[in-house]
């Protein structure tokens, strides 16, 4: 009888640490299943498609989720990944503290021999990291996130920004190389709204950044962009 009783205990216990599926087969992520994982950061090793299912909290001096393979989607579900960088201010005025920190909301880990790619990141809200959403990686996605108050917003490695906010972080709102650069808001940032190389973009709002016009070079723009109160 005890045995079996023990035996019972140990299957709920494999059964609580697996991951959780939705309906779908989307693996999906809250602050229990990264606590039962072993903490932050969540880490994603396997290709496949990733849902949150709540809002994920991330103490100081780590990252939330990292991306250490290729093939990867990860809907946030319009939750918000949040950490403890807090600003306050708009534009050249923003300060934030801490003013440096090397965490990330989601990372897609670098890897020089092996860059990593296809990967896909939409639909929630980032806050509170040194950078908001940092994919270093080709052939990429980051599309309608908001990212606010980081210490900096978006970085693309490779691929298409677009439809996303970036608004009062303390450096640029979206650093992108090799990337397409379409239809976002960029507002309120300490640096500029757009900084990069080697990209073309197009129908973005730059508005109230501390620097009024995009930084990049080596870019073309398609036009339809606002700068301030100008086209650009």
């Amino acid at each position: 009888m005890l045995k079996s009783i023990a035996a019972i205990f140990i299957c709920m216990g494999l059964i609580l640490a697996a991951p959780a599926f939705a309906v779908d087969g989307q693996i999906l992520i809250n602050q229990s299943t990264v606590m039962a994982s072993g903490g932050f950061p969540y880490k994603i090793t396997q290709p496949g498609s990733y849902k949150l299912s709540g809002n994920l909290v991330v103490p100081a001096n780590t990252d939330g989720i990292d991306i250490t393979t290729s093939d990867v989607s990860i809907d946030l579900n319009g939750f918000k990944i949040s950490g403890p960088v807090t600003c306050t201010g708009y534009g050249s005025g923003i300060s934030c503290n801490p003013s440096f920190i090397s965490s990330n909301g989601i990372n897609a880990v670098y890897n020089a021999t092996a860059l990593l790619s296809d990967i896909t990141v939409r639909n929630g809200f980032v806050t509170g990291f040194g950078t908001g959403v940092g994919l270093n990686s080709n052939d990429s996605l980051i599309e309608e996130i908001h990212v606010t108050s980081n210490v900096s917003g978006i970085y693309m490695g490779s691929g298409v920004v677009r439809r996303n906010i970036a608004s009062r972080n303390l450096a640029a709102g979206i650093t992108a190389w090799n990337a397409t650069v379409v239809d976002n808001s960029a507002q309120n940032n300490g640096g500029a709204g757009l900084n990069g190389i080697r990209i073309t973009y197009g129908g973005n709002v730059f508005v109230g950044n501390g620097t009024s016009h995009p930084t990049v070079g080596v870019a073309v723009s398609h036009g339809n962009n606002l700068c301030d109160d100008v086209a650009c």
